[in-house]
């Protein structure tokens, strides 16, 4: 109720408080990105006093809008019973606070695989079922990103793709990590450094593989592909590379892991081989977590927390949404770099 009066409230009594224009005002109530953060608290605060109250359904039928935005994400099957670094709630959680003074809210569709993902991304689009989407696991030619630029949909993906149109996009600039790595650790001495790479049909782990063999030519060191595996990134994995990998009559002295499972399977591997870490190898890690500060030895890591491109791709569908144009949202992040050790071998 208006203070004072018993009339509903409008829009136009926000506008009355507060000396906005209805259109700021009516913004403002959608949480469009168009409105300053402060100027939206102004009128969030504004509405709640006088109890003002929208009415979503109505507010739908004139708009055609849902208000969800949905998130695809691959559930494990029953058989995945290691870890493979961040969970997904937390990603989750990133892209609900991004959108926690909105309308907006997240319907998540767990998929199984790659095909599922594109049938589902039809249902959603075919039946209006949300107003934007975000995925993971990008790959350099993906259906789902095709499906929905046919559509006109909006969508941003955590990863990059080779699409010949521009999409809206959040990724850790991957070419940045691998050339810092490996000049890192060339600089230290290290000239038979192993990759321990995601699946290779993954948009990330060929941009990983493509920067470490530029690296390589640059410095005048050889590409050998027995220095160089795809798979899982859980502990196992990463321990089964390093006791492959020892094995090798030319050893590598230094693994760089795609996140901080592999690098913790990889000291595992070091244990059962006898190595020391520092003395006959050394591993670093890239991870949206921090995990490797409790290792023993801790280890070396590229540090990109998964709120902020969680946050970032919560940001970017609603402006996607919006009609912002998807060049404008394209954003590669460039992690930390936290040594941990000199990562030079010592006798």
């Amino acid at each position: 109720m208006t203070p004072g009066g018993g009339e509903r409230p409008t829009i136009k009594t926000i506008c009355a408080m507060t000396g906005l224009s209805t259109a700021t005002v009516s913004k403002a109530l959608r949480g469009s990105p168009e409105v300053r953060p402060e100027t939206r608290r102004i009128v969030e605060a504004a509405a709640e006093k006088v109890g003002y109250s929208a009415n979503l359904h109505g507010v739908q039928l004139r708009t055609g809008k849902t208000y969800q935005v949905a998130v695809l994400m691959t559930a494990p099957t029953s058989d995945q019973t290691e870890w493979e670094g961040v969970e997904y709630a937390q990603l989750l959680s990133g892209i609900s606070q991004a959108m926690e003074h909105t309308r907006y809210r997240v319907a998540l569709y767990p998929v199984r695989d790659h095909a599922e993902a594109q049938e589902t991304l039809r249902q959603i689009v075919r039946n209006r079922r949300a107003d934007g989407a975000i995925f993971s696991g990008t790959r350099p030619d993906d259906g789902r990103v095709r499906i929905l630029q046919e559509a006109g949909f909006p969508f941003v993906t955590y990863g990059t793709t080779s699409a010949r149109a521009a999409h809206a996009f959040v990724d850790a600039d991957n070419e940045g990590i691998i050339r810092a790595a490996l000049t890192r650790l060339i600089g230290r001495g290290h000239r038979r450094i192993a990759l321990l790479n995601p699946p290779a049909f993954l948009s990330y782990g060929q941009t990983r593989l493509e920067t470490y063999r530029q690296v390589l030519a640059e410095n005048g060191l050889p590409f050998d592909p027995r220095l160089v595996a795809h798979g899982r990134l859980t502990p196992g994995y990463g321990r089964a590379q390093v006791m492959i990998m020892h094995s090798l009559p030319d050893a590598p002295t230094a693994y760089v892991c795609a996140n901080e499972a592999a690098a913790l399977g990889a000291l595992a591997g070091f244990a059962d081989c006898g190595m020391v870490h520092g003395r006959d190898a050394v591993i670093n890690a890239t991870d949206d977590l921090n995990v490797s500060a409790y290792f023993t030895p801790p280890l070396t890591t590229f540090y990109l927390p998964i709120t902020r491109p969680a946050e970032l791709l919560g940001r970017y569908i609603l402006r996607a949404i919006e009609g912002e144009p998807p060049a404008n949202l394209q954003t590669l992040l460039m992690p930390d770099l936290i040594e941990r050790s000199d990562d030079r071998l010592r006798s």
